[in-house]
């Protein structure tokens, strides 16, 4: 695999963990902002919000300038998004840090979808796809429980002193290492949106939604569920979040490895049918820690799996504008993100955190038919992605 791609899943990692250690780090920040745990949650509703609905606005905006120096600059005010965390005295100072982590995040994580891709020839895209979210994956590995262990240790600023001395390290790597790549043809917003007229797309992009919302319905509130379900402490939980992401790195190759294999469309229906299962059962499992390790193993296996058959399926689906729809997938996973945690922290706050696994799973189960649909349409390439 070309280096290159490797560096990118460096910069996946890094800036992944920032996203998802909140999980691991919501209890140490509600109590220390004096919030609730439902509200300490909606940091990652905004989050993600803003990374769905920003990236492409973003993207758009930043469309003519060189690839490699966009990707630098997107670093830095990564980096001063987790300065602002560790200086926020209070909860709504936080969640404007959030705003500013996501937008600089959804062009990292765009960028590096898209030129993995561009850079290794066509019979390896699964598998370039796949490997940065290995470094996504990784982050759930390395970064979740690590950044859980410092909370724990030292406070919940100090993950963010951890994440920020990463980010300007991977910044100086970047700068270093990756060659100037030039700007992708400048492509209006109007003209991106309306390649989801089509249905096959627009459905598509509807499993990674569903998926991810229900993922996160549970996920979210991990760490309130295993103390509530199993009376774990910190050191366990983190350990717990550790088996998950090692999980995760073998999800994500699995599932791009699969998509060059046997193809994007049955990887996708396998691997969603195992992760809506695996989360079905987690209440079954919370009876032993053995039973538990084994649960979670399957169900971030087959999270991080169908993502990258997801985006070969988008980009064997719709050619003229692959680089458009795997900028939109990779929203349409943030807005599954934030649903998930709405949903997720409305189910916390009303009923109990013990329901939010059979929510998750029964949402998982809607995506599988949202792919059936869209891979039983016809193709057909609208007017707007022929002029593309």
């Amino acid at each position: 695999m070309d280096r290159r791609v490797w560096i990118l899943t460096i910069a996946a990692f890094v800036v992944g963990t920032v996203e998802l250690v909140i999980a691991g780090i919501i209890e140490m920040i509600a109590h220390d902002l004096q919030i609730s745990v439902a509200a300490a949650g909606q940091l990652v509703t905004v989050y993600s919000l803003v990374f769905a609905f920003g990236s492409p606005v973003i993207i758009a905006l930043t469309a003519r300038m060189e690839r490699r120096r966009l990707l630098i600059i997107a670093m830095w005010v990564f980096f001063a998004g987790n300065i602002l965390s560790i200086i926020s005295p209070n909860f709504a100072l936080l969640l404007i840090s959030r705003v500013v982590l996501a937008a600089s995040c959804s062009v990292i994580i765009i960028l590096s979808i898209t030129l993995a891709a561009s850079i290794v020839p066509p019979a390896l895209k699964g598998r370039a796809i796949g490997i940065i979210f290995m470094g996504l994956s990784a982050a759930l590995m390395l970064g979740v429980p690590l950044g859980t262990w410092i909370g724990d240790r030292w406070g919940w600023r100090m993950t963010f002193v951890l994440i920020a001395v990463l980010t300007w390290i991977v910044a100086i790597s970047v700068q270093r290492f990756l060659p100037k790549t030039p700007p992708q043809p400048s492509v209006s917003l109007r003209t991106q949106f309306g390649t989801l007229k089509n249905l096959k797309i627009l459905s598509a992009h509807l499993i990674s939604i569903l998926q991810m919302t229900g993922q996160f319905t549970i996920y979210a509130y991990i760490t309130p569920y295993l103390q509530q379900k199993m009376g774990l402490s910190t050191p366990l939980i983190s350990l717990v979040l550790l088996i998950y992401g090692l999980a995760g790195i073998a999800g994500g190759w699995i599932g791009g490895w699969s998509a060059d294999k046997i193809g994007p469309r049955k990887t996708i229906l396998i691997t969603l049918a195992l992760h809506a299962a695996a989360i079905l059962l987690l209440p079954y499992a919370v009876f032993h820690l053995f039973s538990l390790l084994l649960v979670v193993t399957l169900w971030c296996t087959f999270n991080m799996a169908p993502s990258p058959a997801i985006q070969s399926y988008l980009i064997e689906t719709a050619p003229q504008s692959a680089d458009i729809q795997l900028g939109f997938n990779t929203s349409s996973l943030h807005i599954g993100v934030a649903l998930g945690s709405m949903i997720g922290g409305f189910i916390v706050s009303q009923y109990s955190v013990s329901d939010n696994p059979i929510a998750g799973g029964v949402i998982i189960l809607l995506s599988i038919v949202c792919a059936l649909y869209s891979m039983t349409r016809k193709e057909k390439h609208g007017a707007v992605e022929r002029a593309l």
